[in-house]
């Protein structure tokens, strides 16, 4: 099932980490998540993606998105079920 969540702004060089929680558990099994770019010419790598268990055993996903480009890029987050 694919999903679209959140966004902002990222200054060129700059690299942000995201969390994403979902209801219950927070287990929404294998998840793919990119950062699209909403500007022309926007240049994003999503560079790393991992999931976190808390100490209620609640499940979160995070990615860390990197701007590799020489503008600051406005980018709205993606994914879905692998």
């Amino acid at each position: 099932m694919a999903w679209t969540a959140g966004g902002g702004t990222i200054a060129p060089g700059a690299t942000q980490e995201w969390t994403f929680d979902w209801g219950g558990n927070g287990d929404v099994g294998p998840q793919l998540i990119q950062a699209r770019p909403l500007n022309p010419n926007g240049l994003l790598f999503t560079t790393e993606i991992g999931e976190v268990l808390d100490g209620n055993n609640h499940l979160s996903y995070r990615a860390r998105v990197r701007n590799a480009g020489p503008l600051t890029v406005t980018f709205q987050w993606r994914g879905g079920s692998v």
